[in-house]
């Protein structure tokens, strides 16, 4: 009998030895993690028996699931096995997000982006995921996790169910904090059942001093939670925020974000939702998470209003409530819903009795902010609407001057640039930076808590923001690239960096950063363009700021276009483009169309490129913005060109073709407001065409043209003409 078990060891392997005589033999074994310990020690026998013969084995192991203590079998096995050399180990990673996305890609998107977030890397729930309805858990999946689970013991669950009440992690001492509140658990029980829980692969622990647990996968706390009662779940919330208010006296805003989320899930009373969720949002918006300060700010502001009076929305913390989350949603990119907040502002304001004169301060900023947005949209006329009704509230209330007149002016400095009326723009810039200069004569806002919150931006400006100081600046800066002044320009954007750096305004560092990106690149300084882009890039996306990632994407495509990178800087166009057609900034979109056909154009493909140069043209005509359509015209103008080139068995068609691209730039360089790059890149079509049609002057308009571009540090133009001088 002792020998019955290497007698069965001994068949296995003769059969598998006869079985690769006739060709080589895989054997594939999934999950050994399940297998008892004699299979264990039958894959070892076999492992070091079939040595030298075509047989091979791939076995695959969670190693996570066999225990440490007491160890499971088949760590001392392949531990064994690694020493004898063999075994050989491949450890394999959770799938990439993106990985995920390409396995599920025939689902909608949006069920997509649900099984990247709840598969965490495994392929297995990925496919099982994508076979049910959301949030229905897939039986496969639950009986999954029930199998893991019910290795560990009753009181193990049972912690781990609470637990799973905290989310995907959590610390120790909040733990231990809810299970010590009952008299027959202490601390070491606890730590008992959380070394069981890690033992098991069930958790995962990080840190040394504050120790915290992360669970091994998301879907088995989502799992977990659900088979908790309702009532139950709602007591356990309830307690987890009282303890985190205890633990953290003083300074309970770093947790308020997770107070409130347990408060809202134990069914709290509103106001108290609403002072922490209001909390969470000054602590994210001190730090410039936009994203989440304006999801709390909303919670807050919906428990605010289920239970204040019509009187008590008038209040200064309410409007002031009221003012962060327009801002964020500025931010972010959401214009509609930014409107309509500063509109319910203004309802706000003007319903107020005995208005002040910061009221009447507040008011005008809230139009600015109004036109700001419209600007945005490619809506100058609106935009400047909205300064008219700002002036207006300052003047009936006798305000002459200060930071309010400063914003409005910078305001109209913007449109005049967009316009492409440049020295009225700077007149104006240069009178806002004399207003800056003059520091408000009012206190802070009165219900402006010092030292816990932060201003909000209208708040800022009124009482006299020195970084406002950094956007003159940079307008300046526009003005003075537009006009050809490259050194002038970069000289201005680095005095707002250092104003912006000084007062560590994140978001403002990255739209200067991008600025300055877009000159280097001009002149083919790649690698401080390449360095201003990163730091663009590195703030824009902790911030969630939409409108500078679509810049940032941009100038990493005129950047990879500059290189030629061709497809690198279709894709980054592109994503672009769809950024500033999620919040319909017209003047980017025609920027941008612009830009992508330029590189469809090189790749040869022109009827793309037509596509894109018409819809640049027909945006920046419905905005009637002169530095747009000048754009979009040198763009047909190269297609032209491009078009003439490839019909040179059609003479008449190319002469036609040629004449026309001649006569979109001539219409450009009648435009208005042109800036000096793009009355440059209208030399060069110009001096193009006559080369191609054998014009005697060609030659000397092509040295006109390197000559221009050298005056005004383009390089990039310069390169073009010189290569069409070797022509």
């Amino acid at each position: 009998p002792e020998q019955k078990e290497l007698r069965l060891w001994e068949a296995a392997r003769d059969l598998l030895i006869a079985a690769s005589e006739g060709a080589p033999l895989l054997i594939v074994l999934d999950d050994i993690q399940w297998a008892d310990h004699s299979s264990g020690n039958l894959l070892g026998y076999l492992a070091r028996q079939l040595y030298g013969y075509p047989i091979a084995f791939v076995v695959t192991c969670r190693d996570t699931e066999l225990p440490l203590l007491p160890p499971h079998p088949l760590r001392d096995l392949f531990a064994h096995m690694q020493r004898e050399r063999s075994v050989r180990t491949l450890q394999l990673e959770p799938l990439s997000v993106e990985e995920i996305g390409r396995l599920v890609a025939h689902l909608p998107d949006t069920m997509v982006q649900h099984i990247q977030a709840q598969s965490a890397g495994n392929p297995f729930f990925a496919e099982e995921l994508a076979r049910s309805t959301p949030p229905t858990l897939p039986n496969s999946i639950a009986v999954a996790l029930n199998h893991r689970m019910s290795k560990l013991s009753a009181p193990c669950r049972q912690l781990l169910e609470n637990a799973a009440v905290l989310g995907g992690s959590f610390e120790f001492s909040l733990l231990s904090e809810m299970e010590t509140s009952k008299a027959t658990v202490d601390e070491d029980t606890v730590l008992d059942l959380l070394e069981e829980a890690l033992r098991s692969g069930v958790l995962t622990e990080e840190g040394t001093v504050h120790v915290r647990y992360h669970f091994w996968h998301p879907l088995l706390v989502s799992h977990l939670y659900d088979a908790i009662s309702a009532i139950r779940r709602a007591r356990i919330h309830q307690r987890a925020a009282g303890i985190l208010e205890r633990l953290y006296k003083g300074r309970v805003e770093e947790v308020a974000a997770t107070i409130t989320h347990h408060l809202v899930r134990a069914g709290a009373k509103p106001p108290e939702i609403a002072y922490y969720a209001e909390l969470a949002g000054d602590w994210a918006y001190t730090f410039s998470a936009y994203t989440e300060a304006e999801r709390h700010y909303s919670l807050a502001l919906e428990h605010y209003e289920l239970v204040r009076s019509p009187a008590e929305c008038t209040s200064e913390q309410h409007l002031t409530l009221l003012e962060r989350l327009a801002e964020c949603a500025v931010i972010r990119g959401n214009f509609i819903e930014a409107r309509r907040l500063y509109e319910r502002i203004l309802e706000l304001c003007m319903a107020r009795q005995d208005a002040s004169e910061y009221d009447v301060l507040r008011q005008a900023m809230v139009w600015v902010e109004q036109g700001r947005i419209w600007r945005y949209n490619g809506d100058n006329a609106r935009a400047r609407e909205c300064c008219e009704r700002g002036e207006q509230v300052l003047r009936a209330a006798g305000i002459l001057d200060g930071p309010a007149w400063a914003r409005l002016r910078h305001l109209q400095g913007s449109l005049y640039w967009q316009e492409g009326r440049y020295q009225e723009g700077r007149r104006v810039v240069q009178e806002a930076l004399k207003f800056f200069a003059q520091r408000s004569r009012l206190p802070a806002s009165p219900a402006l808590v010092r030292g816990r919150r932060r201003s909000t931006r209208i708040q800022r400006t009124m009482e006299g923001d020195p970084v406002d100081l950094g956007g003159a600046y940079r307008l300046l800066g526009a003005f003075s690239d537009a006009e050809g002044h490259s050194s002038e320009a970069l000289e201005h954007l680095n005095t707002a960096l250092v104003i912006y750096e000084q007062a560590d305004q994140k978001r403002s560092i990255g739209h200067v950063s991008q600025d300055i990106s877009y000159l280097c690149i001009k002149k083919a300084a790649f690698e401080e363009a390449e360095a201003a882009l990163r730091r663009a890039l590195s703030l824009a996306e902790p911030l969630g700021d939409e409108p500078l990632l679509a810049v940032v994407y941009s100038n990493r495509g005129e950047l990879a276009a500059a290189k030629g990178n061709l497809e690198d800087a279709e894709s980054w166009y592109r994503k672009s483009l769809v950024l500033a057609e999620r919040f319909n900034d017209r003047e980017y979109i025609s920027w941008w169309n612009t830009r992508l056909a330029a590189v469809l154009l090189e790749q040869g493909r022109f009827e793309e490129a037509r596509t894109h140069t018409l819809r640049a043209l027909r945006t920046g005509r419905m905005i009637r913005n002169n530095p747009c359509i000048s754009k979009a015209l040198v763009g047909l103008g190269n297609l032209r060109i491009a078009q003439a080139r490839a019909s040179q068995r059609l003479p008449k068609v190319r002469t036609r073709l040629l004449q026309r691209a001649r006569q979109d730039v001539l219409y450009a360089l009648a435009l208005p407001g042109l800036e000096v790059e793009t009355k440059t890149k209208c030399h060069l079509i110009l001096a193009h065409v006559a080369l191609l049609l054998d014009e005697e002057e060609a030659d000397n308009k092509i040295i006109g043209v390197i000559e221009e571009a050298s005056q005004y540090g383009l390089t990039l133009v310069g390169v073009k003409a010189r290569r069409l001088l070797k022509e």
